[in-house]
């Protein structure tokens, strides 16, 4: 899975990029048919943006969560993908293979 993590009015250290791909690759062992990952971490006066889009190759997840603290903002949009893959899979018809006679 490739991570593209991109900043707008800030840096970020490269610890904390390893610390957010970390937490998306968890979210590929939900969904194993992910293409690709975006991340845009943004700051604005008195708040932290994190806009992420996780792609597969039917689907584009998105999530852009605001907090005080980045950190924060990182953990709720992950969150909130993390429901949307969630609520996906359930919604999606299990095929069973059909068993011999």
């Amino acid at each position: 899975m490739q991570v593209i993590i991109s900043t707008r009015g800030m840096t970020v250290s490269q610890t904390y990029k390893d610390e957010i791909t970390r937490k998306l690759a968890k979210l590929e062992a939900m969904l194993p048919a992910v293409v690709g990952t975006r991340a845009v971490l943004s700051r604005e006066k008195h708040r932290r943006t994190a806009a992420l889009t996780l792609l597969t190759r039917r689907r584009a997840f998105r999530s852009r969560e605001t907090a005080p603290d980045l950190e924060v903002a990182v953990d709720r949009a992950v969150h909130a993908l993390r429901r949307q893959v969630r609520e996906t899979k359930a919604r999606r018809p299990r095929r069973r293979a059909a068993e011999p006679s």
